[in-house]
């Protein structure tokens, strides 16, 4: 039985031409065919793979060779030091379905973006938005030729994997709207996502994941889909005892997996059918500003005295 063995490289040049790069790996995995029987040896590029998490399943696709990364023997990573989040993610997917990998190194749970964050979550269990990822070339391709995934359907959200505070973030209702975006945003890298009606979220603020959250709920303004209140959107404190009783539970579980105990975790609810989903956990969530920085001082004050085993101190 013939084992497939895959080298992910970068296709960048910098010293050395991509196409001079290319050739020598093409002519070394000749070599190596011939030494290693029964072994067929592929490369493809960071570029080429993309990825859907779609009701809390993975799925990672060399589009290169149209192939599952979980059909492989063994994985090689090479020139990732530009695509380190991308590459560890990556290498989370193979951990999960006991692909060897080298070098081991490269999983070093990097979530800052989008995609990164929903895999990761995925696999704890946590309820996220049915997304896809794909690098600039490929996202254009799949709208321009109409081959979204399965399971997507306009209207959609167009956002950038490493946007913030609600910039490059799109409600788009044409595929002709989404390449336009593409092309005036090379360099940028986006995932897809359904929209899903909503009356606002939900911003889940803590200071250690063991104590009470600051909660407060977030709302568009009449007409748009964003509901950071940086761009615009309304905000207000949240009784946590007006809430579901999991929702608390699903934003500090999600904190947990991704070991951000200081963070700011948003979780929407579909109006449809009343499904609460984490959108993300910012890592640097609006502290020394935003909305009622009076609350987030006296809180933090409180986490610092417990993390460096102080008495308690006077904060009002």
């Amino acid at each position: 039985m013939t084992k497939q063995f895959l080298v992910i490289t970068s296709n960048r040049s910098t010293t050395t031409t991509w196409a001079d790069r290319e050739s020598a790996l093409q002519e070394f995995m000749r070599q190596l065919e011939v030494r290693v029987p029964n072994v067929q040896i592929l490369y493809t590029t960071y570029d080429d793979i993309t990825c859907t998490v779609i009701d809390g399943t993975v799925m990672m696709r060399d589009m290169r060779h149209d192939i599952d990364l979980a059909e492989v023997a063994m994985v090689h990573f090479k020139n990732w030091l530009f695509d380190s989040e991308q590459a560890s993610m990556i290498a989370c997917y193979l951990e999960h379905h006991d692909i060897t990998y080298f070098n081991s190194e490269v999983n070093a749970g990097l979530a800052w973006g989008k995609i990164s964050q929903m895999v990761r979550l995925a696999y704890g269990s946590v309820r996220v938005p049915n997304t896809y990822f794909a690098k600039n070339r490929r996202m254009r391709d799949a709208f321009s030729t109409n081959q979204l995934p399965a399971g997507f359907s306009f209207p959609l959200i167009l956002k950038a994997d490493d946007g913030a505070k609600g910039n490059d973030n799109h409600l788009i209702k044409t595929p002709e709207q989404a390449t336009s975006i593409l092309d005036t945003s090379t360099e940028k890298h986006y995932v897809v996502q359904n929209f899903l009606p909503n009356e606002g979220d939900y911003r889940f603020l803590f200071f250690g994941t063991y104590d009470a959250p600051i909660i407060f709920h977030r709302k568009a303004t009449d007409g748009g889909h964003l509901n950071n209140t940086s761009q615009g959107g309304s905000g207000s404190a949240v009784d946590p005892q007006s809430l579901p009783p999991d929702y608390i539970p699903l934003a500090r579980q999600a904190a947990i997996i991704l070991k951000r105990e200081i963070s700011g975790v948003d979780i929407l609810v579909d109006t449809t059918d009343g499904t609460a989903y984490v959108l993300e956990v910012n890592a640097t969530p609006a502290i020394v500003t935003g909305y009622d920085v009076e609350h987030k001082n006296k809180l933090f004050a409180a986490f610092l005295e417990k993390q460096l085993g102080l008495g308690a101190a006077q904060h009002d």
